[in-house]
């Protein structure tokens, strides 16, 4: 795997050797970068924002977002060996200043994105299992209810999900779906937060 935009560009970082996760290819990481680029108006850039990598396995989602120019990254993985590789990109990248790492179940941890802590952007990329449930009360609507009073207005949270999974046929109170893509075998929906005036 490499950083493929930003301070860092062309740098290799390490990939988890664990079936509990699954790296996003680099044309679906462009993609989801040339998107944001054109959210925020600084092309191939992130503003100093605040991000979470939310199913982080090594980190890559995340890193491209510091070396881009994010201000900080909070990661969410609970996998041992995805943990280890996770550290080892940070020491090696000189990153570890930027991150927090939080090794709980982020579905249930949803709190600790609160505060001085609360993300600007998200990424969300949970095993395919769980991103196949597109019912109220699956893990993504449930996460994204969590976070209805702590994040701000205009977070944007980017799910990676298998191609054939529609999220528009259900309403979270103050979450719009404002971009989706289809790459490969890949989706990705885009939601925006809104608070209601």
């Amino acid at each position: 795997m490499r950083i493929i935009g930003g301070q860092w560009k062309s740098r290799r970082i390490d990939r988890p050797d664990s079936p509990a996760t699954r790296p996003v290819p680099d044309r679906v990481k462009e993609s989801i970068f040339n998107m944001l680029g054109n959210h925020y108006d600084c092309l191939g850039e992130l503003p100093p924002i605040r991000v979470a990598d939310v199913f982080a396995g090594g980190g890559s989602m995340g890193l491209e977002a510091l070396s881009r120019g994010a201000s900080h990254c909070t990661f969410f993985e609970r996998d041992r060996a995805a943990l280890s590789v996770l550290r080892k990109n940070l020491i090696a990248l000189d990153a570890k200043q930027a991150a927090t790492i939080i090794s709980r179940d982020a579905w249930r941890d949803v709190a600790t994105l609160t505060g001085d802590n609360s993300p600007e952007l998200i990424f969300l990329d949970p095993p395919y299992s769980e991103a196949r449930d597109v019912s109220p009360q699956g893990g993504i609507w449930t996460f994204l209810e969590g976070l209805r009073e702590s994040v701000c207005a205009g977070c944007l949270t980017v799910l990676h999900h298998p191609k054939k999974v529609d999220f528009s046929s259900v309403d979270v109170e103050s979450w719009r779906i404002k971009d989706q893509r289809k790459i490969g075998s890949n989706g990705l929906t885009v939601f925006i937060h809104e608070v209601p005036n």
